[in-house]
């Protein structure tokens, strides 16, 4: 009677973890916010090509990535649950320099692809100085060029990387996978 009890035990605790590990990795339960109401009106009002719209708000506090001061970034390569076990820790010039990138429209094009986040190979993790992620980004460099960040910041444009942006981003995880 135990066997069998510790068997469907032992099968319910490994769905779970998948469903956690894949939930979490793919942020699934993650809420990706948008521009708030009265940005939105101003987007519908003018009848502006959204180029032009995200392009108001490039630098703007108020959308800058990720939206709170960044104790430090953790870098995953997108695997199922070796994620957590090979993943680096960014120096803190490495972080700020993650920071920078993500909040230079000059690293972005406004390419888009239909892509899904389980094609990322890596994903950055922001984390504030109480441990809490404010922020994440999924990156998708061989295939698409493309980037998705939560929270969302028009800086990003349509998370397409411009070339100058696949070359900087490429180092920069180069650089934190040799720390």
């Amino acid at each position: 009677m135990k066997k069998p009890f510790l068997f469907f035990l032992s099968i319910v605790s490994i769905s779970i973890l998948l469903v956690i590990d894949k939930a979490d990795r793919n942020g699934i339960f993650s809420h990706q916010p948008t521009f708030e109401n009265e940005d939105m009106a101003l987007f519908n009002d003018n009848e502006v090509a959204i180029e032009d719209f995200y392009a108001r708000f490039f630098g703007e506090t108020k959308y800058r990535f990720p939206r709170r001061k960044t104790s430090y970034v953790k870098l995953y390569k997108n695997k199922w649950l070796l994620s957590r076990l090979t993943s680096k820790t960014a120096n803190p010039n490495s972080s700020d320099d993650l920071i920078k990138f993500f909040n230079n429209p000059v690293n972005f094009s406004w390419n888009e692809t239909t892509w899904s986040v389980d094609e990322s190979e890596y994903i950055l993790r922001f984390f504030d100085s109480q441990d809490n992620q404010i922020g994440k980004v999924f990156l998708c460099l061989k295939d698409c060029k493309m980037t998705k960040s939560l929270p969302f910041s028009p800086n990003m444009k349509f998370g397409g990387l411009s070339d100058i942006g696949m070359n900087k981003i490429q180092r920069l995880i180069s650089q934190i996978e040799s720390e």
